[in-house]
């Protein structure tokens, strides 16, 4: 395979980085060279992949990963501050940079995280294959489902079915608000302007989706671009890779549950204090996960809860008998990977929509995240006492390892780009 000039384009939403990085580390390997055009609070672990780092010179210069730049913990799908503060706020400048960036590096292919998926504009406009990473399952509303992020089974009946759509058409009309914008950028390069603000979705050459396409609810009919590619596992690059050492006698067999909450701050600090209370009274021994987000706060934590900054999934997880958890898409992923069964407190994002195909699934429980100790500690003694969510847990941790994984993709990828620029030379030719 001939070497390509790949150029990533992405920021520090937390959940989005050990997804798209795993993707990096695949293009690597496969021998390519990648450029990624990042936030300064990137740099270091960019470098660490062996890659060019090139940070944003405008808006997205966020130099500490604790920063709470995207400030969305009260957010609802239609009033979403991400929307206005990074997907479409920053478009022209993102756009811009990106242009510069590609025209500097020569790049042959852009692959943009879905935070900035008008960056896609940028590809369109050089002529280059443009791919867009979707680090969680599918957001956009289809025939036979709601759009993402709110938490809902998909409609069977007429009722439902018709709230589907209805919530799909809202959806579409929140994102054209930003249409007249998105299309004044389109005109001033040259480019046809959009009829909805999702149809740059789907102009992408491939809409790569990192999940299981059977934990997910695909849009049916599918759209062409679409490529499940499976969960990337790697753990995140700033938890410690020191060895875990189990903190308790380990002659005693109590089972160990573990807690981790999101690397960003979503105003989890309650949530993260009810699941260690709810641990207080139970034969069980508890690990809480702080994260970057609750490293500096104190907790109340009972003599069975040990509390660590950063520890990887990897080592803890295969000891684990219950994951408590936000539902962020990466720790599901990295629990069920491990056979273990989850209590879900999701509190915005992608997480009410983990949290419902977790229950979907029977591997797990889903709670409020404004659930009580007593809440939390009855959803534990159920999932120790049924075998049932261990062993739906272990049917998709068999799917999980069983996955192909990105190659497949990778692979298309490839080709896409050398027949595109096969297909430039003939032009060129005639």
């Amino acid at each position: 395979m001939k070497k390509l000039n790949f150029l990533f384009v992405m920021i520090d939403g937390g959940g989005n980085v050990p997804p798209t990085f795993g993707v990096i580390k695949k293009l690597i390997q496969r021998g390519h060279s990648v450029n990624v055009l990042a936030e300064p609070c990137l740099e270091r672990a960019v470098k660490a992949m062996k890659c060019n780092f090139i940070p944003f010179t405008d808006y997205f210069i966020k130099k500490d990963r604790k920063e709470d730049f995207l400030r969305d913990h009260s957010a609802t799908l239609f009033k979403n501050p991400i929307f206005e503060r990074v997907i479409f706020g920053p478009a022209e400048t993102v756009i811009d940079q990106t242009i510069t960036v590609a025209r500097r590096q020569a790049v042959n292919v852009l692959m943009v995280d879905i935070l900035l998926f008008p960056a896609l504009i940028a590809g369109e406009f050089l002529d280059i294959p443009k791919m867009l990473i979707f680090h969680m399952p599918e957001y956009m509303p289809g025939p036979n489902r709601p759009p993402g992020n709110m938490g809902l089974k998909p409609g069977t009946g007429i009722l439902t079915k018709m709230r589907d759509r209805i919530l799909g058409k809202l959806m579409i009309s929140k994102f054209n608000e930003f249409k007249p914008s998105l299309n004044k950028i389109r005109s001033g390069l040259g480019l046809p302007l959009l009829n909805n603000t999702i149809d740059l979705l789907n102009m992408a050459d491939m809409r790569i989706i990192q999940t299981l396409k059977s934990f997910d609810v695909p849009i049916d009919p599918a759209p062409e671009n679409v490529r499940y590619a499976g969960p990337v596992l790697d753990d995140p690059d700033w938890t410690q890779s020191e060895k875990w050492e189990y903190p308790w006698d380990k002659k005693e067999k109590s089972p160990l549950i573990v807690i981790s909450f999101s690397s960003t701050f979503q105003n989890q600090l309650v949530a993260v204090q009810n699941c260690i209370s709810a641990l207080k009274d139970l034969p069980v021994k508890g690990l809480v996960t702080l994260g970057l987000a609750m490293e500096n706060f104190n907790f109340d934590v009972p003599e069975n809860v040990k509390l660590v900054n950063s520890v990887q999934h990897s080592q803890v997880f295969p000891h684990a008998d219950i994951v408590i958890t936000h539902a962020g898409h990466g720790t599901v992923m990295r629990a069920l990977a491990n056979g273990v069964p989850l209590i879900c407190l999701p509190m915005g994002r992608d997480q009410k929509d983990n949290a419902i195909k977790i229950e979907m699934k029977g591997c797990g429980i889903k709670l409020s995240s404004e659930s009580k100790p007593y809440k939390i500690k009855k959803a534990i003694e159920r999932i120790l006492n049924d075998p049932d969510f261990k062993i739906n847990a272990v049917k998709i941790q068999k799917e999980i390892l069983e996955n192909p994984g990105m190659d497949a993709v990778l692979l298309e990828i490839e080709n896409k780009v050398l027949a595109h620029k096969e297909h430039n030379i003939v032009a060129l030719v005639e």
